[in-house]
């Protein structure tokens, strides 16, 4: 079926990619490249993949924002107690303003939820691969493998790794310790950056003031984790990007790369193989 096919977009079935042996770009629309990064599933290994990278951002960035609101605000508490139907104040509410945020992974998503941050007043840091400099609007950046450090003068610690070899884990036991008892964790990124286990255990024992995640390691959440019980989480299931504005996004962007690719132009959004992302 794909054996003539020589443009390729959404997502098929891996499974069928090692027929299409004359597929030269495949374009997902999304941002997220799994499973399609492995290399070896395609029959021609000289393939481009593109992603839709810059589709979801303005959306997950609302959300990022939201969720961040919602935390030091102490929605899920009241959220909690209305459906009890009891008038209770939490006492432990803060404002967003002053805090210093920490975002991880630059990229899109990364970016825009950082200039929503700034707009409201927040000093942002930012931890990616490699640093190169410093972008406007950041105080400092971080390497990845400097991330316990990063993490210590934050107050929000925001996640938007993707999912690759070097994120796996990320953050772990050693991070969350190095976190201030009051910081609050979001994760938007991907499940696999985070051990979930530890940070279960970092918010059992107090040792972060509160999460809210619309990732998880295993997805959809299971219906024994502990995370769906917690006063101080705030779950939301893998979600962030969603917006009515999306499809004409997604147009937009792939009409613009395959009229590139008719012209024979160098395409944008191409992933690394190799680096994962």
């Amino acid at each position: 079926m794909l054996r003539g096919c020589e443009v390729l977009y959404g997502h098929p079935p891996p499974e069928i990619l090692s027929a299409a042996v004359n597929l030269k770009w495949h374009h997902l629309p999304s941002a997220g490249i799994e499973p399609f990064g492995d290399l070896t599933l395609y029959g021609n290994r000289s393939v481009t993949l593109t992603n839709s990278s810059g589709v979801y951002g303005a959306a997950i960035a609302e959300h990022v924002l939201g969720m961040a609101l919602a935390l030091l605000r102490q929605f899920p508490f009241y959220i909690r107690r209305q459906a009890e139907r009891r008038w209770k104040v939490c006492p432990d509410m803060r404002e967003l303003s002053g805090s210093t945020v920490l975002i991880c992974g630059m990229g899109d998503i990364g970016r825009r939820a950082a200039e929503k941050f700034r707009v409201l007043g927040c000093r942002v840091l930012g931890v990616r691969k490699v640093v190169h400099d410093i972008p406007p609007g950041f105080a400092e950046v971080y390497s990845l493998s400097r991330l316990p450090e990063a993490v210590r003068d934050a107050d929000i610690i925001v996640s938007c790794l993707p999912s690759t070899r070097e994120t796996e884990g990320a953050f772990h036991r050693g991070v969350f310790d190095k976190m201030r008892p009051g910081a609050v964790f979001i994760n938007v990124g991907r499940g696999s950056a985070v051990a979930e286990s530890d940070l279960i255990d970092a918010l059992k024992h107090g040792r972060i003031a509160g999460a809210a995640l619309d990732v998880f390691e295993t997805e959809p959440l299971p219906p024994d984790s502990p995370l769906w019980e917690m006063e101080n989480v705030f779950i939301t299931p893998h979600c962030s990007g969603i917006s009515p504005l999306n499809s004409e996004r997604c147009f937009d962007l792939f009409f613009d790369l395959l009229t590139r690719y008719v012209a024979g132009k160098r395409l944008y959004n191409t992933v690394d193989f190799f680096a994962g992302y």
